[in-house]
């Protein structure tokens, strides 16, 4: 190793969208291990907007017990939903209730007459996943 240079030991690399994130194991000139958590997000076509945090060896225990209750935090918040279906059946009568085929084929056959979602709404506010369902948007 030259001056300066860090001895990578463990590197993973997880693309999810337009991020990706890489988990890197590094050991200094003296020894010390230390974690880089990296993100890279592509922001443009050629532009890349990259963020880094370092977490020293001795700092790991406690950085993990960190994550581990924000990540329970998160599963907790995620188990409750943000909407209530009764309030939505108000002004859609028939969102999330199972599809019969001739409510698809009439979604179908308006929707290939050049109907926009807007006019669609007839049905329900769904219109838009079911016609990804469909194959037709």
């Amino acid at each position: 190793m030259t001056e300066g240079e860090r001895k990578e030991l463990f590197s993973e690399k997880i693309v999810a969208g337009r991020r990706t994130y890489f988990f890197d194991v590094k050991e200094s000139i003296d020894g010390t291990r230390y974690l880089v958590i990296s993100e890279s997000k592509q922001v443009s076509e050629e532009d890349y907007e990259h963020h880094r945090i370092m977490v020293f060896q001795e700092h790991i225990p406690i950085f993990v017990k960190g994550l581990n209750e924000a990540l329970k935090f998160v599963k907790r918040i995620s188990k409750t939903k943000a909407y209530k279906v009764e309030e939505i059946r108000q002004k859609y009568p028939k969102a999330y209730m199972k599809w019969t085929k001739e409510e698809e084929d009439a979604l179908r056959n308006y929707y290939l007459q050049g109907k926009t979602i807007d006019e669609l709404q007839v049905f329900s506010k769904e219109n838009r996943s079911r016609l990804q369902k469909l194959g037709l948007s």
